[in-house]
């Protein structure tokens, strides 16, 4: 069963993650001046957010409800939320690897190396 403690491992293996509070002040993972992964709770469950730019992605994750609980999805960016026990930690790591090259920009996400990412997920 996954937890935060699951996506700050992922995050901090991230070139200029920045772990800081959002705007009410859950803890969210930041790649310059965009959060990438940020903490949500409901009735003591964990939820992780993130982003991507994959416009389909609602329409993909749109069967799996009881891990996807909300996926907003805007003119250039999607938003997902996803309950983290339903989840296995190769797919939080995918998904946050995402969010960052979409959040982070170009030039930061050039820097990841995927093979030390990925290690041990």
């Amino acid at each position: 069963m996954l937890t935060w403690d699951d996506v700050t491992d992922l995050a901090r293996r991230l070139p200029d993650a920045v772990l800081r509070a959002a705007h009410e002040g859950s803890p969210a993972w930041y790649a310059g001046r965009h959060q990438f992964a940020r903490y949500r709770e409901d009735e003591g469950r964990e939820i992780v957010q993130v982003w991507s730019g994959d416009m389909d992605l609602g329409a993909q994750l749109g069967r799996r409800a009881d891990t996807f609980l909300r996926i907003d999805t805007f003119d250039f960016r999607v938003s997902v939320w996803a309950w983290l026990d339903r989840l296995d930690r190769r797919e939080l790591a995918e998904m946050m690897l995402d969010s960052y090259r979409i959040r982070g920009g170009v030039r930061r996400a050039e820097r990841v190396d995927e093979r030390a990412y990925f290690a041990g997920t």
